[in-house]
């Protein structure tokens, strides 16, 4: 009978050193998915959106809640859009929404999430769409003294913080902020978590064995 050989302290110390790194890197890994998953998912809702604002504004009823103005620096003469026939499908986004959304997603949305899951969900709506709205203003500041453009600004009655947020857009948030934490609470599934932080296949076999599983 074979015998194996007894792990010495220092052994047991290196290894378990070597998991608390693996555990680090995987988390670290894990996050930048999520961060540019949101980022990417907003880019393309944004370019969705506007294709859903101006049919949503020749809708009874629906039209109420696509009151705000939502428009963008006039020196970049890209606010025609909204006249485009709604056929064509023409959307418009900047690169630096991919960091705005990023941002919103990854430090507020899970954040809210993670302190009120036990709470009611119109209860969370409400704060996701609070805090988005308060981001939207504060971040549309910073990019303004960065590039010095009004990356977005709203031309309507409820313009608030500088006028780069709306409370007319405010339901709209809150429906965001709910769909980004369904996003979240999949990619919180305790079996994809175990999926992602399992070793990767290192060979043909092992290659094999996991396409299997996912079909």
């Amino acid at each position: 009978m074979e015998q194996t050989a007894p792990t010495t302290p220092a052994a047991s110390v290196h290894v378990r050193r070597a998991d608390i790194k693996r555990n680090a890197r995987l988390k670290l890994t894990f996050a930048i998915f999520r961060f540019c998953l949101y980022g990417m998912v907003g880019l393309s809702s944004e370019i969705f959106f506007y294709n859903l604002v101006r049919i949503a504004r020749h809708v009874p009823v629906l039209e109420m809640l696509f009151r705000f103005q939502w428009r963008v620096d006039d020196r970049l003469g890209l606010n025609g859009i909204w006249d485009t026939p709604v056929s064509t499908a023409y959307g418009q986004c900047s690169l630096w929404m991919f960091l705005i959304y990023g941002v919103a997603c990854f430090f507020f949305i899970e954040a809210i999430y993670r302190r009120t899951f036990r709470h009611p969900t119109l209860l969370r709506a409400v704060l996701y769409g609070f805090a988005i709205l308060l981001f939207e203003g504060v971040s549309g500041v910073f990019l303004l003294k960065l590039t010095g453009y009004q990356i977005w600004y709203y031309a309507d009655a409820g313009a608030i913080l500088w006028q780069m947020t709306s409370l007319y857009i405010l339901p709209i948030w809150m429906v965001t902020g709910l769909l980004a934490e369904v996003i979240y609470r999949e990619l919180m599934d305790p079996d994809l978590v175990a999926a992602l932080e399992s070793p990767l296949p290192a060979t043909p076999e092992a290659t094999e064995a996991s396409l299997q599983l996912m079909q």
